[in-house]
């Protein structure tokens, strides 16, 4: 993971760097950048396991074969995820998908650039209650499928606070599944609130995007920029069924993949070097 510190698009941004903070902030910044890389507490686990764990090796394999490795300097990290930053208007409009307990990414945008933030999740209920930082953001209780209807969600060793997926990402007991949540398609959302555009989609659904995806490009729907996470299984030793499981993942994925660049899009890794290298593969979609 280290030698992509090295390759052309982040030599170009720590020169930026550089060139706009100074040396000092730049040796500053890349010490705190190492240290966090090397502290199991940031990591998430010992430093550079995902060498030695199935599903992140794959994952790691199917992101150097299948995706770009980021080449425009524009792109900027936006606090867990990456956007084109010369491609985001003024007062864009971003819709949101699995926000858990913190929508620190959503905020950065709504104060960098007047973005009107439209925020969803059917598990968040006391965060969206209690939320009353950014009028700029709009936060509703329900979540984004393939259909407009009450789905069951399977919640991780049976708590919603934990996760939640559509899917059973997490691989819960059927009698511990959680509950039936409303979720709707993006169009329906976008009609609801009378949107012909989006400009950034995010999605962190859980093991759904998949089946999501297919249902936005059916619908003719094509954000400037779509920041996807896409999970196969919250576990890291795969059986030999699950590398089976892996095998159908994979090429549901690449299919994805070449829908969105016939559509042309760029589509790019989101390298991880802290929470998880690996854990789950990272996409950044640019339309050209």
């Amino acid at each position: 993971m280290i030698h992509e510190l090295f390759k052309s698009y982040w030599l170009k941004r720590y020169l930026l760097h550089i060139k706009k903070k100074g040396f000092l902030s730049f040796l500053r910044n890349g010490f705190s950048f190492l240290m966090g890389m090397l502290n199991p507490k940031r990591v998430g686990s010992f430093p550079f396991s995902y060498y030695f764990k199935k599903k992140r090796r794959l994952n790691k394999k199917f992101c150097d074969k299948n995706l770009l490795n980021f080449d425009d300097v524009n792109i900027e990290r936006y606090f867990n995820y990456y956007l084109n930053s010369k491609k985001i208007t003024k007062s864009p409009i971003i819709y949101s998908f699995g926000i858990g307990g913190q929508i620190k990414f959503e905020e950065i945008l709504a104060e960098k650039f007047d973005a009107k933030i439209f925020c969803h999740d059917p598990t968040s209920k006391d965060f969206i209650k209690n939320y009353k930082s950014n009028s700029k953001i709009k936060l509703y209780l329900c979540g984004i499928w393939n259909k407009d209807e009450k789905i069951k969600f399977y919640y991780l060793d049976g708590q919603k606070e934990k996760g939640a997926s559509i899917t059973n990402y997490f691989e819960t007991k059927e009698e511990d599944f959680g509950e039936e949540l409303q979720c709707y398609t993006l169009k329906t959302l976008m009609d609801n609130n009378n949107h012909h555009h989006i400009d950034i989609l995010k999605m962190d659904i859980e093991g759904a995007a998949i089946k999501v995806f297919d249902n936005i490009l059916s619908d003719k729907i094509y954000p400037n920029q779509i920041v996807t996470e896409f999970e196969f299984s919250e576990k890291d030793d795969l059986t030999k069924e699950d590398e089976l499981r892996y095998k159908e993942f994979e090429k549901k994925l690449i299919e994805l993949i070449n829908k969105m660049k016939l559509l042309n899009y760029k589509c790019y890794n989101m390298p991880k070097f802290t929470n998880e290298p690996f854990h789950s593969i990272e996409i950044l979609f640019v339309k050209n």
